[in-house]
């Protein structure tokens, strides 16, 4: 009797795989939340689809100017991103018989679930008119170059004129003088030899003063009176008082006409490549800017093909063929980034409409 009840209570003693697997289960049903490694892989993949998507729609809408088609503006108002986890286990257990002197069953299942809500914003109305259509300010212009951007960039992208000197415009030449004016401020703010502030009025609009700081070599000291012949500037002036115009008001003033944001799309436009059967039938608006002219060189190149590009910055879809910004071309990526820095400087009345991710789980 005793062996008989040993050998019944040995049969009861489960195999240690199956205990761990029994564990195992236990904590996998505790184990239902939202692991926090979810931000960093939700922050960087909706973060790099919004910019691409920002992109792509800034790029259509430059070559839908240029087909003299309407351009639509998106934003991107919110993205809620709800997760669900849920799990259970369960572990039974059956007395031993002779047909199976080893039993243990055990089960478990889970769910899993991802609704992500994304929002749009249509720019109409008013918010489209102070964004989009009234010119840049001209404190944000000076702000840029004291932020580091190469006035070879900033001046030809964004200035219309300056103190009377035209800047290349819907595919015409700029005036020597305005090309002069710009090597010349480049080489001083390359030299650390452009200093800016800014100084608001008692009516609230604000006075940029430029400083030209002494320099001892030759070559920007004559840089420095080149800048001031252009201008028309009183002789030996050392501040200079910027205000928003086409002509200034004495020799103590720089005016500035500043670009709107259409403008400067309508500027890039002139450097996308137009199919060669659309410039015969003339889908396109004519542009003496094409790229290969040299009379004019384009702020950005775009290509254009019937194939989608292998690599691209940004590439889009429009009337049966494909308009792109080659990945390699750093200059016209350079200029189409610095633009799209540009719509954060549009005033547009109220807070800027950015983007809200938002992530509950449960």
């Amino acid at each position: 009797m005793a062996r008989n009840f040993s050998h019944c209570f040995s049969r009861l003693l489960w195999p240690r795989q199956w205990i761990a697997g029994g564990l195992a289960l236990l904590v996998l049903a505790g184990c239902t939340s939202v692991p926090p490694q979810r931000i960093t892989t939700d922050r960087m993949e909706y973060g790099q689809v919004v910019a691409d998507s920002w992109k792509r729609q800034t790029l259509l809408n430059v070559v839908r100017m240029r087909y003299a088609d309407a351009p639509v503006f998106l934003e991107v108002g919110s993205i809620i991103n709800s997760y669900s986890v849920g799990g259970k286990a369960s572990v039974g257990v059956e007395l031993p018989s002779r047909a199976d002197p080893n039993v243990l069953s055990f089960g478990a299942d889970g769910t899993w679930s991802n609704t992500p809500t994304v929002t749009y914003q249509p720019v109409l109305g008013d918010r489209f008119t102070k964004s989009m259509l009234q010119p840049v300010p001209p404190a944000a212009v000076f702000q840029l170059l004291q932020g580091g951007w190469p006035a070879e960039l900033v001046l030809p992208t964004v200035v219309g004129s300056i103190n009377g000197l035209r800047n290349a415009s819907l595919g015409l030449g700029a005036d020597p003088g305005f090309n002069q004016l710009v090597g010349a401020l480049s080489r001083i703010q390359g030299a650390n030899g452009l200093g800016i502030r800014i100084e608001p009025r008692q009516d609230g609009a604000a006075v940029i003063i430029v400083l030209r700081r002494g320099q001892q070599d030759a070559e920007l000291t004559e840089d420095g009176r080149r800048v001031q012949e252009l201008l028309g500037l009183e002789e030996g002036i050392g501040e200079i008082d910027i205000t928003y115009g086409l002509f200034p008001r004495n020799r103590r003033e720089v005016a500035l006409l500043s670009r709107s944001m259409l403008e400067i799309m309508l500027q890039l436009g002139h450097g996308v490549e137009l199919p060669a059967m659309h410039v015969t039938d003339g889908r396109a608006l004519p542009g003496r800017g094409q790229v290969g002219d040299a009379m004019v060189k384009p702020l950005v190149r775009i290509r254009s093909g019937t194939e989608a590009p292998a690599d691209a910055y940004a590439a889009v879809p429009y009337k049966g063929y494909w308009f792109w910004i080659d990945d390699t071309d750093i200059a016209s990526k350079r200029a189409f980034s610095f633009m799209l820095i540009l719509f954060s400087l549009a005033e547009t009345g109220q807070s800027a409409a950015t983007p809200i991710v938002t992530v509950p789980s449960r």
